[in-house]
């Protein structure tokens, strides 16, 4: 399923997919780069940071930079089920904060 917005300006049509995104629960923690494209920029640079200390943390060979390593996988895991859930519903509303609008005004999305 998907929702059509459009730009009242411009009649710029977009369409955004609805529910589950298999691309934001296995690509968000690859540098958050599906949370960029969806315009989601400080979730994508939040996840680009975790990504980023994770990576410093597993070269780290102590016990405790062990446990933190694992701890950061769970915290990954969680985190990449939330944006499976919640990445574009949260593009939706960006975008219609922005000024776009349902291109057919009988189907409101999040009423």
């Amino acid at each position: 399923m998907s929702v059509s917005l459009q730009y009242p300006g411009t009649g710029e049509v977009k369409i955004l997919p609805e529910g589950w995104s298999w691309s934001c629960f296995f690509g968000a923690s690859f540098l958050g780069l599906p949370l960029f494209k969806r315009g989601l920029f400080v979730w994508g640079s939040a996840m680009l940071v975790f990504d980023i200390a994770a990576v410093i943390v597993e070269f780290i060979d102590t016990d405790s930079a062990a446990a933190l390593d694992l701890w950061m996988s769970v915290i990954c895991l969680v985190v990449s089920v939330f944006f499976g859930l919640k990445a574009n519903d949260m593009a939706a509303q960006r975008a219609l904060a922005r000024g776009w609008q349902y291109a057919d005004q009988r189907r409101k999305w999040f009423d």
